[in-house]
């Protein structure tokens, strides 16, 4: 009788967080492929996965196709190997395998030591989690969490924000260096290119300040392409005392490269 009676507790609960989520568009395969899930993936690893999480487009309410999941796992207690490490990314992706959602749901996952840490500062990325996210199973956390947030107790902190301001600075100033890394890469592309020629010509220039000069030589090259061999050398010469890029002129100068290297494959190909 004392059976009957949790038993009848714990399906009206599930049947609770189930019209819980059916506000929004999620449909009933999904809710069943959601549940079936967290089901398999705490059995499986037992106390080291502390809730599981709906969030993203579904959780809010909008139409989408796939789920996304968060799973928290416990990082605290236990250290956390890299045969823990592989050995639960291999067992978690059998999971979706096992119940066909490889392709439904999108699975992240996060430390409890990181979560929290994000909590403290309010990260933008937890607290849409928190404020939007459904949590298909919790070691009674989660909630508590949502319900702070609706009372506006968690707030971030001055170190938060100045965290923030630090970091979008530093990756404005570090898109140069991209541009400086994205020339650098189109550079040794067409030098490359032209070294295969060479090679495949039977040419070995003594430096790349003498490729243009060997390049010129050979039967089938053209002028435009000696001047854009030279006109890349030139562009590496300049690069340490560049500061500023126009993203317009290495976007052109990728096409011009993309160009010239397929050009060179085919005389390849010829030789």
């Amino acid at each position: 009788m004392e059976k009957h009676k949790l038993d009848s507790f714990a399906e009206i609960e599930n049947r609770i967080r189930l019209r819980d989520l059916r506000k929004g568009t999620i449909r009933d395969d999904d809710l069943k492929l959601l549940y079936s899930f967290a089901e398999k993936a705490t059995k499986d690893f037992g106390g080291f996965i502390h809730a599981i999480i709906l969030f993203g487009s579904i959780a809010k309410g909008k139409k989408g196709v796939d789920m996304d999941v968060l799973a928290l796992v416990d990082d605290i207690s236990m250290p956390v190997t890299q045969d823990l490490v592989g050995a639960y990314r291999l067992g978690m992706g059998q999971v979706l395998v096992d119940i066909g959602a490889s392709e439904r749901i999108h699975l992240t996952t996060i430390g409890l030591a990181d979560f929290w840490d994000g909590v403290r500062q309010s990260d933008p990325v937890i607290v849409n989690i928190i404020r939007d996210g459904k949590a298909i199973t919790d070691t009674g956390f989660f909630r508590p969490l949502k319900r702070l947030l609706e009372l506006g107790r968690i707030r971030p902190s001055r170190e938060a924000i100045e965290a923030h301001i630090n970091k979008a600075k530093y990756l404005t100033s570090s898109v140069d260096a991209f541009m400086r890394m994205s020339l650098d890469n189109l550079y040794w592309a067409t030098f490359d290119a032209a070294h295969a020629v060479l090679m495949a010509s039977g040419e070995t220039p003594p430096s790349p300040k003498e490729i243009p000069k060997y390049f010129a030589k050979l039967r089938g090259i053209t002028k435009s392409d000696v001047t854009f061999v030279k006109k890349m050398y030139s562009v590496m010469k300049t690069l340490s005392k560049t500061k500023t890029f126009d993203p317009l002129k290495v976007k052109k100068l990728r096409v011009e490269t993309e160009r010239f290297v397929k050009k060179m494959e085919k005389k390849v190909d010829k030789l």
